[in-house]
């Protein structure tokens, strides 16, 4: 009888990546899952027609302008990320070091935005334990800042990476996974930010 060598699939560079992109898809469904259910919970007790007190007191304030500002940010990350992975394709290592740089400077600056939104919001008086309105507000948002803060971490290693030559036409997996996870972020926000302004009328 005679007995083939076993290969470990993984050790194939091309199927190893394709397991990777599979597993992100199958995280990044899963994120969305969880923020696609805190939305609708928020939609169900927003339009709930026995409430007994107002969603929104007259003196709470509306959403804090940075929320706009910091959705630009998100954008921009997003735009420098893929810019990063373009170059990485042409073998640009220090095209690619840079924009991954600004990409996590990026990152970095929407959570200091978020961070300041929500300081706008207690300087109005607008608590966590006063009212639905101000509790699904710090709750869908700092839900969201963990995980950009958790894409921060990811950002910070492609970012080292890049800076040390690692990226380039022939392997550049690590942005694209990690491409995959922050623009699925933007859609979130968007998704986010709309239910939060809308809710808010």
């Amino acid at each position: 009888m005679v007995t083939l060598p076993q290969r470990d699939p993984f050790e194939d560079s091309l199927r190893s990546d394709r397991a990777a992109r599979f597993g992100m898809w199958i995280f990044v469904i899963v994120v969305g899952m969880v923020f696609a259910a805190t939305i609708l919970g928020y939609i169900v007790v927003r339009l709930n027609p026995h409430m007994q007190a107002p969603w929104r007191p007259s003196s709470d304030a509306g959403l804090p302008y940075t929320l706009l500002v910091s959705t630009v940010v998100l954008f921009a990350s997003s735009a420098t990320l893929h810019l990063c992975l373009v170059r990485a394709r042409c073998d640009d290592t220090p095209g690619c070091a840079r924009f991954a740089s600004a990409t996590y400077f990026l990152g970095f600056l929407f959570v200091l935005l978020q961070g300041e939104a929500w300081w706008s919001m207690w300087m109005h008086h607008v608590n966590i334990d006063e009212n639905l309105y101000a509790w699904t507000f710090y709750v869908l948002t700092a839900l969201h800042v963990v995980h950009i803060i958790g894409g921060l971490f990811a950002l910070g290693v492609v970012a080292r990476h890049a800076s040390e030559g690692r990226y380039g036409a022939a392997r550049h997996n690590g942005i694209v996974l990690c491409a995959m996870y922050w623009h699925s972020l933007d859609v979130i926000w968007v998704a986010l930010y709309a239910t939060l302004w809308i809710g808010s009328r």
